[in-house]
């Protein structure tokens, strides 16, 4: 009874295996295309994947307008009082 059962999954399994390599033989175009977009995907998913995780690392560096405004900023915390600092902040935001 155990071996009906293997040798009917075999038969199963062999004929889930044959379907694709017909269809395969019958659209050959098709089903090389399909395999390359799958791939042409994969390497897409896989290469953001890589390179996000990888500029995460890196932080850019700042530009000379955001360097000049932060040597403002230290010069003119060390003047104003805290009160007119929240002011400032509030008309540098």
């Amino acid at each position: 009874m155990v071996s009906h059962q293997v040798n009917r999954l075999n038969e199963g399994f062999r004929e889930t295996m044959e379907r694709p390599v017909e269809l395969v033989k019958d659209y050959p175009l098709s089903a090389t295309m399909i395999a390359f977009g799958m791939g042409l995907g994969v390497g897409v998913l896989l290469s953001q994947t890589l390179c996000s995780s990888l500029m995460e690392t890196f932080e850019p560096e700042p530009t000379m307008t955001e360097r000049l405004k932060k040597q403002v900023y230290d010069a003119v915390s060390h003047v104003l009082t805290p009160s007119m600092m929240r002011q400032f902040q509030h008309y540098t935001s």
